[in-house]
């Protein structure tokens, strides 16, 4: 029986690595990748534990093979997490980047002081069947976590576009986890761990994924999730765009038909015809604008000097009084930051139009050695409880985007403030 039990082993053994070289010469090269062979190596080291288990004679050999299979038991779950984490697309940062590793090392050095405290394996010997301990069955627990967590995030990274490859991978690891419980359970007449045999037929049903449906193909997943990413940034920066001119345009032309009005009531004939004027002009601008948007032409104009769009704002605003003040000298290293700083200024003065009942602006610009630092106030109602629209948010993120930081400040009759810090 042992002969046997060996044979099949080394069978497992040999199957997996032949796996892994075809996966190698298959797959490209990427962390997922990579990680996926890490994963499989444990399942290599676990099935290698068997067979020293079988040959070991003394405690002393025993107690070895159990350190090496023990390297695949607790770090299977936490490398196949990983692996569909990357395969996937999601970023690894934080207490999911940490937390699986930290859990797997925390088993693993529980194995290795287990003769002081007899946690991990409460008895071992050649004589007699191992005894398993809490924190031996904490481990699985964990593991049956890792693995079942990652095989949903597959299921649902592949989606029903290959039903039959997401029904393979998920197989790969329901196979597996299925024996090794079976096992635990002493639901099967064998005192050897079956588990590494389900890996064996893990990784056969991985291999057909592969090969029929480009699973592994990590570079291309990751180029086309990528792609999609980029075409929705694009696809939000120009709804932002449209949203911003679109709304700033109107609002100034309503202001200006507001003045209109109000010199028309006078007979100011001079005024109304001023005031309709800069409306067209406002409105050719506009339209360009949003042409140039829409067809995605536009480029992301930076005027030489920050302060120049700025000031150019400040005139087009009629209906109230915008004061621009400068602290320190403008120059061009400020330059790269004059579309944030201008988009910024404009979508503050359409929501003062809009929303605010002010009767006036202020404007505040310092440049300092390492930073530019934006104060927009106005004198208006102001608002209890700040909600972050379509505007704000589009100030936030452009902001973000350069890599400052934003505050909105308002209460009641108190007017609202948007500060603004931007590193150079």
């Amino acid at each position: 029986m042992q002969l046997v039990l060996t044979f099949i082993y080394i069978a497992v053994i040999g199957a997996v690595l032949f796996c892994m070289a075809a996966l190698l010469f298959r797959g490209d090269g990427s962390a997922g990748s990579w990680t996926y062979f890490t994963c499989q190596g444990t399942v290599v080291l676990w099935c290698a534990s068997q067979i020293l288990q079988m040959m070991a004679k003394t405690r002393g050999e025993l107690t070895a093979a159990f350190l090496i299979g023990n390297v695949g038991i607790c770090f299977v779950g936490s490398t196949w997490f990983y692996f569909t984490m990357l395969y996937s697309g999601r970023k690894l940062k934080g207490f999911v980047k940490v937390f699986p590793a930290a859990v797997s090392t925390f088993f693993y050095l529980s194995v290795l002081t287990n003769e002081l405290h007899h946690l991990y394996y409460r008895d071992f010997s050649v004589e007699h069947d191992v005894i398993h301990g809490p924190l031996f069955f904490a481990n699985v627990t964990f593991t049956y976590f890792f693995a079942l967590t990652g095989a949903v995030i597959l299921y649902v990274k592949m989606g029903s576009k290959h039903p039959l490859a997401r029904k393979l991978v998920v197989a790969s690891v329901l196979v597996p986890v299925a024996l090794n419980a079976l096992y635990l359970m002493r639901l099967v007449p064998s005192s050897f761990d079956i588990t590494p045999l389900g890996f064996a037929i893990s990784v056969f049903l991985v291999m057909m994924a592969t090969f029929k449906y480009r699973f592994m193909n990590l570079k291309k997943e990751l180029a086309i999730t990528n792609e999609k990413l980029l075409l929705e940034q694009e696809r939000n920066r120009i709804a932002q765009q449209v949203h911003d001119t679109a709304g700033h345009t109107l609002t100034m032309i309503q202001s200006y038909m507001k003045l209109a009005e109000i010199s028309a009531g006078k007979e100011n004939f001079d005024e109304v015809k001023g005031y309709l004027t800069e409306a067209r002009q406002l409105t050719g601008q506009g339209i360009k604008e949003l042409r140039e948007s829409i067809n995605m032409l536009r480029e992301e104009a930076e005027y030489e000097l920050l302060t120049q769009g700025v000031m150019q704002l400040a005139n087009q605003m009629k209906e109230i009084p915008v004061e621009v003040t400068v602290r320190g000298e403008d120059g061009k290293q400020y330059s790269h930051l004059s579309k944030t700083v201008y988009d910024t200024v404009r979508e503050s003065m359409t929501n003062t139009l809009k929303y605010a009942e002010a009767s006036k602006m202020d404007v505040v610009i310092r440049f300092q050695k390492n930073t530019v630092e934006l104060m927009i106030a106005d004198d208006g109602k102001g608002c209890e409880n700040i909600q972050d629209n379509n505007g704000l948010r589009g100030i936030r993120e452009r902001v973000q985007k350069a890599g400052g930081t934003v505050s909105f400040i308002s209460s009641p009759g108190e007017g609202f403030l948007t500060r603004v810090k931007l590193p150079i």
